[in-house]
C-alpha cells in the first residue's frame, strides 16, 4: 500500500531532540506503512496495551504483546511517548472513517521527552529567558492528554528536561493559560539548544483539576495558551486548540 507520511506539524521533529531522547538509527522504516507520534496507553478500553496516534487520531492494537517490545524500558514499564514506524497487519488498510487498526510491527524511531505538568508553581524560584517557543518546523500541539511544546533556550551547561516546567496558571473562558519555565541556567549563557517536551496533564491532582474545570469548552474545543519569559523581558506566547474530552480521555 502507499506509505503515508506524518502530518506536516511533525516535520523535522527529530532535529529538535536534545536531553535524553533515544534514537534508533537502525530502523530505516522502509517496510512501514505509516509513521506516527504515539501515546502508549495501558489497560485501554480496547483491552491490553494500545498506541494512540497524534496525527490522525488512530488507535493501533498489536497482534501480540511482543510487537511493542521496543517500547519497553529496562524496568519492564512502557515508555509513554514515542515516534514510531508502523506495519499494519496483513489485510488491514487505511480506510476513510476507520479509526482502529491491528498492527504486526512497530519500529521505534525515537523516545520523546515526557513529564507531568508541574503543579507547584510557587516552588519554581528561578526563571531564565527562553529564546523562542516553536520554530519553522515544529508547532505546539495537544492531544491524548499531552501538550507538546518545542522551544529554544540558552545555556552554559548540559540541561535535562527536569530543568523545564510547565504549569497551569489560570482559566480564562475557553482558555487554559500555562507557563513554561526554565529553572536552571545562567544570565550570560551563550550556547543555544532546542528541545521538545510532551507535558502530561495531571488530572488526578486537585490543584490542576480545579483550574482545568474552570475552562468553558466551546463545542468541546478548548485553547491551551503557553507563555514563557523571553529575552529582553519579552513575553513569548503560543496557542493551540484541542478537544477537551480527548485531553481527559487518557486520565
Amino acid at each position: 500500500m502507499k506509505k503515508m507520511k506524518l502530518a506536516a506539524i511533525f516535520a523535522g521533529l527529530v532535529s529538535v531532540f536534545t536531553f535524553s531522547s533515544c534514537l534508533n538509527d537502525g530502523d530505516s522504516g522502509s517496510n512501514y506503512d505509516l509513521y506516527e507520534i504515539v501515546t502508549v496507553e495501558e489497560g485501554s478500553i480496547f483491552g491490553g496495551t494500545v498506541l494512540k496516534g497524534d496525527a490522525w487520531g488512530y488507535t493501533y492494537t498489536p497482534v501480540a504483546s511482543s510487537v511493542l517490545a521496543g517500547l519497553k524500558a529496562s524496568d519492564g514499564s512502557y515508555y509513554k511517548r514515542a515516534q514510531v514506524g508502523i506495519k499494519l497487519m496483513e489485510g488491514e488498510a487505511i480506510t476513510e472513517g476507520k479509526k482502529s487498526y491491528k498492527v504486526s510491527e512497530v519500529g521505534v524511531l525515537a523516545i520523546l521527552n515526557y513529564k507531568d505538568f508541574n503543579v507547584q508553581s510557587d516552588t519554581l524560584r528561578t526563571d531564565y529567558a527562553l529564546v523562542s517557543l516553536e520554530d519553522s518546523n515544529n508547532k505546539i500541539w495537544a492531544i491524548n492528554g499531552y501538550v507538546n511544546v518545542p522551544f529554544t533556550f540558552k545555556t552554559k551547561e548540559q540541561l535535562s528536561m527536569n530543568d523545564f516546567h510547565l504549569y497551569a496558571v489560570e482559566a480564562k473562558e475557553d482558555t487554559l493559560v500555562t507557563k513554561l519555565q526554565q529553572t536552571k541556567g545562567a544570565d550570560d549563557a551563550y550556547q543555544t539548544g532546542s528541545a521538545l517536551i510532551s507535558f502530561h496533564m495531571p488530572f488526578n491532582d486537585m490543584k490542576f483539576r480545579d483550574i482545568f474545570d474552570q475552562v468553558v469548552p466551546k463545542s468541546d474545543t478548548i485553547v491551551v495558551k503557553v507563555t514563557a519569559k523571553g529575552e529582553n523581558d519579552k513575553e513569548l506566547v503560543s496557542t493551540v486548540k484541542c478537544s477537551a474530552s480527548n485531553m481527559q480521555a487518557s486520565y
